[in-house]
């Protein structure tokens, strides 16, 4: 699957949906990025940074009305390494999203958008290779 990937959702967020996307990291990365979109917002923008003043970080932000919100970087760990696989679960909730990485819990990032249903695009950019982007209710 090439990157840049956009993934259409039809019927917009709802809680309980789930994203699974699993991929591998390429060599000498420097960021990758998952935007969950409603038109031009970005109600969830999650963001590993792998050299960032020689740090890595994941960075959690929004867009709204042109206007980046502000960033949240309480991840407390780095998962991602350079030309390795991962696996991403995001679960939406009634008021956060839920992020875990390689089947542990990473994060969450509570709502800045309240209409789930208008966010209706995941874009994935940035350095990794995607093997599967997979949308599910549970």
């Amino acid at each position: 699957m090439r990157v840049p990937f956009d993934l259409p959702l039809q019927t917009g967020l709802v809680p309980r949906f789930l994203i699974t996307i699993v991929g591998t990291v390429n060599p000498n990365p420097s960021r990758f990025s998952l935007d969950f979109k409603k038109g031009h917002e970005v109600a969830f923008h999650f963001n590993p940074r792998f050299n960032e003043d020689n740090r890595q970080v994941i960075v959690c932000n929004s867009m709204i009305q042109n206007n980046w919100g502000k960033e949240e970087r309480t991840a407390p760990r780095f998962p991602f390494e350079a030309g390795k696989p991962f696996k991403i679960h995001v679960l939406c909730e009634t008021d956060h999203f839920k992020v875990a990485v390689n089947d542990a819990h990473l994060l969450q990032f509570n709502y800045r958008l309240k209409n789930l249903n208008e966010i209706t695009k995941l874009s994935i950019a940035g350095d990794i290779s995607l093997t599967s982007v997979t949308p599910a209710m549970i």
